[in-house]
Parts: C-alpha cells; sequence; structure tokens
C-alpha cells in the first residue's frame, strides 16, 4: 500500500504516545495540522495499555484504546515514531530543532502476522520452558504487550544471539536481524509534553517491604497480574504459590503524601484501589478486600456512585490509617501487617496473603535517556509547568499534575488548541 502520509512544513511535535499524546495528536491532525508523535515503548497506549478495566464505567481499558491508536496510525498527518526518544531540542528563533532517535525494530510490527514461528524456532526461547509469563527479561522474543495494537513480536537486544533462525522461518519477512538505529531531524513550530508517570521504586520506604516478598506488589504489577489478559487470564492468584488468596490488603498513600518520597496525593489512587477490589470480589468472592486510606477520594464524574457500590456491593472493608510495617512471617506463611486505626485509636496486626501498593506515581519526564539541551521548566516536585520555557511550552496530563484518564483527555485537547493558537500569532 502506498504511504500517503503527509510529512510537510510546521508541524508539531507530541512526546509521549499515552493517552494524552494520542487525543492531542488526532485534535491537531483533524484541524489540519501535521504532528509527530514520539513514544519511547514499541507501542502507543501508555499506562492505560496496562490497565484491565476503567473507572467508572467497568468497561475493558484496551478496547477504546486500540481504536484510537488505530485512527493515530492511519491517520496522513501523523508521523509515528515508537522505540524513540528525543535526543535533542533546542530553540531556534520562533521554531524549535529537534533530533529524534529510534532504536531498531528488528521486526517490523506492520509486516508481522503473529504467528509465533520465530519463538518456536528461538533456541533461547526453547531453553526457558514454562518461564514464559513470569521472567519477561530473560526472553529474546518478547509479545510487544498483551494490549498493543497492531500485535506483534519484539526482539530483547539484550538478550538474543543474533543466531538468525528466526529471521529465516519467518513467512513474511518482517525480522531484519542488520536494522541499525534510525535519526530524524525536524524543525518544528510546537511542542506538546505528554509523558505521563510511572511508579516510582518504594524498596527505599523499608516499612512497606517492597521486594521482600512476591506477593507484595505495587498496583500496577497487580492490574496487569489479575487482568484478564495476563499471565492468569483474570483469576485471583497468589504469585508465591497460584493459590486463592484468602484475603488481600490494598495500602493507600504508600510513598505519596510523604516528605521522604513524594509529599502531593497521587490523586488516582483510591478510586484505582476500590475498582482493583471490587473486580477481585467479582471473580474471587470468597476473597476478602480491606483498604487501609487516609482520605477516599472520589472528585470525578459519577466518581462517588462508583465508590458507593464498589463498597456496598463487594462489602469492602476499610480502615482508616496508614500501615507502620509491612513484614513477611517467617515460617507461617503470609504478610504481617502492623497499623493504627486512626478512627478507633486502636493498634493491631494482621495478617493478609497478599498486599498491594498504590499511591508512588511520579511524573514520567524523558524519554528513554535523552541528553536535553532545552529542559522542561519544573516544579518542586518534578512536574512541567504548563507554560514553560523556551522548547517546552505546553504540557498535558500527568506531566503537568496527578490526573486520571479523563483529566488527561481533556487537558491534552486543552494543549491542542493552545498549540494552534500559538502557531497562529507566531507565524
Amino acid at each position: 500500500m502506498e504511504d500517503t502520509r503527509v510529512h510537510g512544513e510546521n508541524p508539531i511535535l507530541i512526546i509521549g504516545g499515552g493517552v494524552a499524546g494520542i487525543t492531542a495528536a488526532l485534535d491537531l491532525a483533524n484541524a489540519g495540522q501535521v504532528v509527530h508523535l514520539v513514544e519511547q515503548n514499541s507501542h502507543l497506549g501508555g499506562q492505560v495499555s496496562r490497565l484491565d478495566k476503567l473507572y467508572p464505567t467497568d468497561h475493558c481499558a484496551f478496547c477504546p484504546l486500540w481504536t484510537e491508536i488505530k485512527k493515530c496510525r492511519d491517520h496522513r498527518l501523523i508521523t509515528v515514531h515508537t522505540s524513540a526518544y528525543v535526543r535533542e531540542l533546542r530553540q531556534e528563533g520562533n521554531r524549535k530543532r529537534a533530533i529524534i532517535v529510534e532504536r531498531p525494530l528488528f521486526i517490523d510490527e506492520g509486516t508481522c502476522v503473529f504467528c509465533g514461528r520465530c519463538v518456536r524456532t528461538c533456541p533461547v526461547e526453547q531453553e526457558l520452558g514454562d518461564l514464559e509469563d513470569h521472567a519477561p527479561s530473560l526472553h529474546a522474543i518478547r509479545i510487544t504487550w498483551d494490549h498493543a495494537y497492531p500485535p506483534s513480536y519484539t526482539i530483547n537486544e539484550d538478550v538474543c544471539t543474533k543466531c538468525g533462525l528466526c529471521q529465516e522461518v519467518c513467512p513474511t519477512g518482517a525480522i531484519d536481524l542488520n536494522r541499525t538505529e534510525d535519526q530524524t531531524i525536524l524543525t518544528v513550530d510546537e511542542v506538546i509534553w505528554a509523558t505521563g508517570f510511572r511508579e516510582a521504586d518504594l524498596s527505599r520506604l523499608e516499612e512497606f517491604g517492597m521486594g521482600t516478598h512476591p506477593d507484595i506488589m505495587s498496583s500496577m504489577e497487580f492490574e496487569e497480574w489479575i487482568s484478564e489478559a495476563g499471565p492468569n487470564r483474570g483469576n485471583i492468584r497468589k504469585k508465591s504459590d497460584l493459590s486463592t488468596p484468602r484475603n488481600i490488603a490494598f495500602v493507600q498513600c504508600a510513598g505519596a503524601r510523604d516528605k521522604r518520597m513524594f509529599s502531593y496525593c497521587a490523586t488516582v489512587c483510591c478510586m484505582h484501589a476500590l475498582k482493583q477490589a471490587r473486580w477481585v470480589k467479582k471473580r474471587s468472592p470468597q476473597t476478602g478486600c480491606a483498604i487501609f486510606y487516609t482520605d477516599m477520594r472520589a472528585v470525578g464524574t459519577n466518581y462517588y456512585e462508583y465508590a458507593r457500590r464498589a463498597m456496598e456491593e463487594a462489602d469492602l472493608e476499610l480502615i482508616r490509617g496508614r500501615p507502620g510495617l509491612i513484614l513477611p512471617l517467617r515460617g507461617k506463611g503470609g504478610i504481617g501487617i502492623r497499623y493504627e486505626n486512626t478512627t478507633t485509636q486502636e493498634i493491631a496486626i494482621r495478617k493478609f496473603d497478599m498486599v498491594v501498593l498504590n499511591g508512588a506515581l511520579e511524573p514520567w519526564l524523558r524519554q528513554g535517556d535523552p541528553e536535553q539541551r532545552a529542559m522542561p521548566l519544573l516544579d518542586n516536585h518534578g512536574f512541567l509547568s504548563r507554560e514553560g520555557n523556551g522548547a517546552s511550552s505546553i504540557a498535558c496530563g500527568f506531566s503537568v499534575e496527578p490526573a486520571d484518564v479523563i483529566e488527561s483527555v481533556i487537558q491534552a485537547s486543552s494543549a491542542a488548541l493552545k498549540a494552534i493558537q500559538k502557531c497562529k500569532t507566531e507565524r
């Protein structure tokens, strides 16, 4: 098929291919604006592609996301750069000069038919055997993402031996192990930052026990673990022995509202925990769910109604208090939690089979590890200013402030309008 994509003059660069970046790109392109969209992963979708369900509707997260990604990839005014990052960004008069580096994709996702012959042929994969779902970093050939569009495989350059067997058996010629890094130099009218968030490492706050037991998990890890498209196909299981947990503790504000890590509230965590606990109870009614919280916040449209239904229908236990110690129990199995119930002022110790830590979300400002020549203007928490300096003038979504999917989409549309206005003023 002939590529009719328009590259044109005066493009707008969007850094970050999650829901905010995709929304801004489509709004701009539908207004007739040429767009270049840069995403560090091999697929678009960002953190939302890791979600199983979306509150307050409980609809699948990836179904509408696939539609938007396809629109983005098929739009003639949008050029998508995946497995890419911005190496350099500098101001040149009223415009900006950007150097985009794309890491080699040894498997062309547009040609890959997802047949799996490469995996069945790879000697590294044959040695791994049953480790498929539990040690992704050890695999030479991996699925891009369970929810990725289009579905395809990627080659892990750190593990691949470059034996060439996969290349020989590929029926469509999608594999080329000789591909090298590519570089694109653009002059753009405006830059929109939509770099989203990442989960921070909680292991430095030792009281939460992160890394000491396989059943102490971050919220996003737990989301993937229980996802219908994940390794357990929606079944609720312990990571340690794959048995059904008797009870699960959801610990809120783990790392958030804490001067040692993040003094701000991450905003999305209360609703996220309620959603996860609700779906645990739907899939495993015998599993008890307790949520340890500081304040229960449900501020979006229909959020309070969703929270109320979750608490009533799922029979969730809400405990106001932040645990002071989470520790694996030797010899007895399970995980002990010591806490003060700040409503009753009672101190207690309870045993849980699983613990989900929620709250340590921080802005993910840069794609890959670029050597930025025009750094964004940051506040004291590391968030971008909506109106920054020089080449970093517009930002939206979690890169500006903690925001859920709905808020990120609203901000992205606002950023697109702002970019068009600025471009018209400066031309």
